[in-house]
C-alpha cells in the first residue's frame, strides 16, 4: 500500500498547489492565445479563423481597437471541433451545430477533471493521479497510474487518514 502525501514537492510547489495550478491553466478563461497560436494548435488557416469570427461562429477578445485578437482555450476547442466535422465532409453551418451539441460532453469532462483530480504525484518514473473516494466502496480511493510510455491503469487503494 502506497501512502499518497499531498505535500510532496514538485518543482518547488506542493502537489495540492500543483493540482490547483493545472486547474487554473486549463480551465481559466483569462488564459489567452494569439491568432497564430490558435492556427498552429488547430491546423486551421488565419483566413478561416477570421471568416468564422466574422460569421459569429467564434469570438475573440480585444482590449483596444486595432489590437491583435486573443482567443480562449475554449475557443480553441470550438475551432478544433468545427475543423473535425469539416474534415468529415459537413458544411460549416452543420459543423458548428454539431460542435455545439458536443458542449455538454465537454462540460462533463471539464467537471470531472475539476472535481475528481485530488492530487498528482511523481513516483518511481510514473505519475499517480488521485481520483478520490469510490462511492460504493467506503475507505477506497481510485488512483490512475501513468507510466513513461503513457500506459494507464486504475487501482484501488485504502484511504489514508
Amino acid at each position: 500500500m502506497i501512502l499518497i502525501i499531498s505535500t510532496q514537492k514538485f518543482g518547488g510547489k506542493a502537489m495540492s498547489s500543483m493540482v490547483n495550478e493545472l486547474r487554473r491553466v486549463f480551465f481559466d478563461d483569462r488564459l489567452l492565445i494569439t491568432l497564430s497560436e490558435l492556427c498552429e494548435a488547430s491546423e486551421v488557416s488565419p483566413s478561416q479563423i477570421r471568416y468564422w469570427e466574422k460569421k459569429g461562429y467564434i469570438h475573440s477578445r480585444q482590449n483596444q481597437k486595432n489590437q491583435s485578437h486573443k482567443y480562449t482555450l475554449r475557443t480553441l476547442a470550438t475551432v478544433a471541433g468545427i475543423k473535425f466535422y469539416l474534415d468529415q465532409g459537413f458544411t460549416l453551418a452543420t459543423a458548428f451545430q454539431k460542435q455545439n451539441q458536443q458542449r455538454d460532453l465537454h462540460q462533463s469532462v471539464k467537471t470531472f477533471m475539476m472535481k475528481r483530480i485530488h492530487d498528482v504525484q511523481e513516483k518511481s518514473n510514473q505519475v499517480e493521479i488521485d481520483l478520490g473516494v469510490v462511492a460504493n466502496a467506503p475507505g477506497k480511493r481510485v488512483v490512475a497510474i501513468v507510466d513513461q510510455d503513457g500506459e494507464t491503469q486504475l487501482v484501488l487503494r485504502e484511504q489514508q487518514n
